[in-house]
């Protein structure tokens, strides 16, 4: 597909209240506009049934914030170089909802583990491209499910030494 037949296009979509409500909560948790949030729950809905689609846009503004971040939040939110800082923690929050029984763990490792942050984004960025096509071999899904679940018993165990 040529890059000028891929330009974004809007679309209005009808919400009925409860659905504005969640959709708005959503994306107050994942620190970015309610149109960003949508676009994923699309592009998602559109994979799970099957559709073949062009790599997503690229990210075009930062997080909605209603305060800078102070010192603390500012050195847990160090960038790995593969994956800004504006999307590293929606990226990881998305992984942890779309996975949430092998990533159980995930939420006990809090935002000041660096090595848990890191590998579940590299896991995210990774899920990205398995959704977009990106692979087209399907034993890289299977490598992806693995190393899920590989990560999921490496956060356990770090979760039971910290204790």
């Amino acid at each position: 597909m040529s890059r000028a037949a891929s330009e974004l296009q809007r679309v209005a979509v009808s919400l009925s209240r409860g659905e504005r409500d969640a959709l708005r909560e959503l994306a107050t948790h994942r620190s970015e506009p309610e149109a960003t949030t949508a676009a994923r729950l699309v592009r998602a809905g559109l994979v799970d049934a099957g559709a073949r689609l062009d790599p997503p846009p690229k990210r075009r503004r930062g997080p909605v914030r209603n305060e800078p971040p102070g010192p603390a939040q500012a050195e847990a939110a160090q960038p790995v170089p593969w994956l800004p800082t504006t999307v590293c923690a929606a990226a990881v929050s998305a992984l942890n909802e779309r996975y949430p029984l092998d990533l159980r763990a995930a939420l006990a490792a809090g935002a000041d583990d660096r090595a848990a942050r890191e590998r579940l984004a590299a896991l995210s960025v990774w899920r990205d491209q398995l959704d977009v096509g990106a692979h087209q071999d399907p034993r890289v899904e299977l490598l992806f499910s693995d190393e899920l679940a590989r990560t999921g018993r490496w956060l356990e165990e770090r979760s039971r030494r910290r204790r």
